[in-house]
């Protein structure tokens, strides 16, 4: 190489080509989300899914927090979505804007300009839907809760398949909510999506409860599981899917009434915890 030349950066240049590859290419078609739950029940464990990502390291909600919770390797990760002032879908938990921005007020009252510019952390801004949708896409299987409650938005079921669909992710995503009449309009507007029902209480017959909004899987908080429920719900054909799982009485009643897949802050340590 003669004096004065630059050497190539190598790095940046493997960055940049990994930046254009098709991961689904590279690993083959995508599994379906019934095959990961299929696959897990062959190994005996659950599959794993980072509640928001992994915000135990990265603001919740972010890409950074999905791109963490990905290069770990879990199996699912778990966004939540609302309608932007103008109609477009964007990731963030809450319906308003303050806990994790340094904006304040309603989602619904922003524009997606708005939202855009705000700061969510860690030089992070909230996502919009298609971006995780890309982001996830064969690295994992995805779970998008509607924010019906208590802000009800109008057609965002709709706007949700619409996305899934146009990201190919319909075979492999779960759509679910406490809003129970949302996972039902979204089977009813795409039955290869995979309903999922959010409660936090034991309800006297969750098998009715599935089969009224045509849901699969059952995804109650951890502490709201027996034994005779998951039996229940497996007999019926469907799946639970617990959530929060992230501190030790969580993981120890995990281990006595094990779950399907179950959502944790904390993935890193919820995949060592339960590998095999």
């Amino acid at each position: 190489m003669a004096a004065g030349t630059q050497r190539p950066d190598r790095g940046r240049s493997l960055k940049a080509h990994q930046a254009n590859i098709d991961w689904t290419e590279v690993i083959g078609p995508p599994l379906g989300l019934r095959d990961r739950y299929r696959r897990a029940a062959a190994a005996g464990r659950p599959l794993i899914g980072g509640h928001r990502g992994d915000p135990a390291r990265r603001p919740e909600n972010t890409l950074s927090s999905f791109s963490s919770a990905l290069d770990l390797g879990v199996d699912l990760i778990e966004c939540d979505v609302h309608l932007s002032a103008d109609g477009d879908l964007i990731v963030i938990h809450d319906h308003t804007l303050d806990r994790t921005t340094d904006g304040s007020g309603l989602v619904v009252a922003h524009r997606t300009s708005e939202l855009r510019r705000l700061a969510a952390g860690e030089g992070e801004r909230l996502p919009l839907f298609s971006e995780v949708c890309e982001l996830v896409r064969g690295r994992a299987g995805l779970c998008v809760e509607l924010k019906q409650l208590p802000v009800a938005y109008p057609e965002l079921e709709e706007r949700v398949v619409e996305a899934l669909a146009r990201h190919d992710l319909l075979d492999d995503c779960a759509v679910i909510s406490f809003c129970h009449r949302s996972v039902a309009r979204v089977r009813e507007l795409e039955p290869r999506l995979q309903g999922g029902l959010l409660l936090v209480s034991r309800p006297i017959d969750p098998v009715r409860i599935l089969e009224e909004a045509g849901a699969q899987i059952y995804s109650p908080h951890w502490s709201a599981t027996d034994p005779e429920l998951m039996n229940a719900i497996r007999a019926s054909g469907g799946v639970v899917g617990t959530w929060t799982v992230d501190d030790p009485t969580a993981v120890g009643w995990s281990r006595h009434c094990p779950p399907d897949s179950l959502f944790t802050n904390h993935p890193e340590e919820l995949m060592a915890e339960f590998a095999l």
